[in-house]
């Protein structure tokens, strides 16, 4: 449960970043922000197959009939997912992202059972996702109303996507831990950057620029790494579960580098508790 709480720590740290580095480096279009990504996802890629390298003092390389699972973990899980998710992101609101990106938690719990030998949906876990969902609802309740395809829609897309990418992840990474999750980063950056060039994406290329997509890729190679790892040793939906906990924590950053204060409020307060509460619920285990 720490290291899953840690990996939305980092990716909660990615949210106030990002937005930073959107006004610094004035990347004001859909296409630069891709451009943006796709480099931070594959310099991640590199950062994670530099470290297995390093580790195991040889090049990392997947098994022949392992190569289609970790490239089509790629797609799903960072490439198409991030490019809907960005294209939504600019056409809806940052609170209406918070709850869509929250409900991701009920795919892996329902879904989880299909997929997976052992995993079961238990009352438990149904009124944990439920009880996480309202703490987000809860600070969130003004943005509840309107629907756009390319806004919303391409947000629920993508998190389909995250959901099914994590189930390929799981079923792929077991003792390649490092090799998958660096390949799919790669593959995934590549991908985003297939489709921010011919759009007319450009690199804002300056020292703070540089300086923000490094440390958005490490977040990226540390967070994706832990959580592929925490994929394959427990049940899927008691770690995809922790994804509620990411707009909380972006919260939290927000408040502190960029001065936001909502997480003060006492709304806030009650959201996190809610959503501890679903968290703990869902991965809760009676003792035989």
């Amino acid at each position: 449960m720490l290291c899953a709480v840690f990996c939305t720590v980092l990716w909660g740290s990615a949210y106030p970043v990002i937005k930073y580095a959107y006004t610094v480096a004035e990347m004001p279009n859909v296409a630069d922000k891709l451009m943006f990504a796709g480099v931070r996802f594959f310099l991640a890629g590199l950062m994670v197959l530099g470290i297995a390298w390093v580790k195991e003092r040889r090049f990392p390389t997947v098994p022949k009939e392992r190569i289609g699972g970790v490239a089509l973990y790629g797609v799903l899980q960072t490439g198409l997912m991030y490019i809907l998710n960005y294209i939504g992101v600019a056409n809806t609101t940052a609170t209406k992202t918070s709850i869509i990106t929250a409900a991701s938690a009920f795919f892996a719990v329902l879904l989880a059972p299909l997929f997976f030998k052992g995993e079961r949906i238990t009352a438990l876990k149904v009124i944990g996702v439920i009880v996480g969902m309202a703490g987000i609802v809860l600070v969130n309740n003004t943005a509840l109303d309107g629907f756009s395809f390319m806004g919303e829609g391409l947000v629920f897309l993508s998190m389909l996507l995250n959901t099914a990418g994590s189930f390929v992840g799981k079923k792929v990474s077991k003792g390649i831990v490092f090799e998958s999750t660096g390949y799919q980063l790669m593959i995934g950056g590549l991908l985003i950057l297939a489709v921010a060039v011919p759009m007319g994406g450009k690199f804002p290329v300056s020292w703070t620029s540089v300086l923000l997509v490094l440390y958005l890729a490490f977040v990226s190679a540390a967070a994706f790494t832990l959580w592929t790892a925490l994929l394959v040793y427990h049940e899927a939906g008691q770690i995809l579960v922790f994804n509620m906990l990411i707009p909380v924590t972006g919260a939290l950053w927000s408040f502190l580098i960029l001065g936001e204060r909502q997480i003060l409020e006492p709304l806030y307060l009650v959201s996190v508790a809610l959503t501890a509460a679903g968290i703990i619920l869902v991965n809760y285990q009676r003792k035989s």
